[in-house]
């Protein structure tokens, strides 16, 4: 095994010539001992390396994220004094400020912008008025479903008009009895 043997004086005397230690100080290393410790040395300068560059840039990203935190709340603080609360008029704010590269306060002063938002608004409260409507549908209502319909009216219903045959029944008994006693009611006390 090959055996190199280094003294402190050669290489304090390589690094610094002007400096000269004591040559009773020999520190002999295998040439494998020698070279694992380079590798380490080499290995841990890169590690110092990462963890000052890692370290540089961590204030960076917090700082943009607090810069974007705050532009978020101006953002939502202009969108609110315009008077834009609705989640999908905020989120044509943000697209019509992305596409045209503007910010949110130039957009909502933009004609255009108050154009597309009125027309956005408006859609959208037109399909809230008529998303609760019930119709018809082709039924008949309960009131000429009922036998007072039918005995104020004097005739009774066809199959037209009350389909339902059960019902229909109904009607022309309740007006049977209303016809056996001429439609005057009875109390007695």
């Amino acid at each position: 095994m090959d055996t190199e043997t280094t003294t402190e004086t050669e290489v304090v005397t390589e690094n610094n010539n002007d400096l000269e230690i004591d040559e009773s100080e020999t520190v002999s290393l295998s040439k494998a001992e020698y070279e694992k410790m380079n590798q380490t040395l080499g290995s841990l300068k890169r590690e110092l390396k990462d963890l000052k560059k890692s370290s540089k840039e961590e204030p960076k990203e917090s700082q943009k994220s607090e810069e974007n935190a705050l532009l978020q709340k101006i953002e939502r603080m202009s969108l609110r004094q315009a008077g834009i609360t609705h989640t999908d008029d905020i989120e044509l704010a943000q697209k019509t400020a992305k596409k045209w590269g503007m910010d949110i306060d130039e957009v909502l002063d933009d004609e255009d912008f108050k154009a597309k938002l009125e027309r956005q608004q408006t859609s959208r409260s037109n399909a809230e008025a008529t998303s609760n409507i019930k119709g018809g549908g082709g039924k008949t209502s309960d009131a000429k479903n009922s036998p007072e319909y039918w005995i104020k009216k004097g005739v009774p219903p066809s199959r037209t008009d009350v389909p339902d045959r059960k019902t229909r029944v109904g009607i022309v008994r309740a007006m049977m009895k209303n016809a056996s006693s001429n439609g005057k009611v009875f109390y007695n006390d």
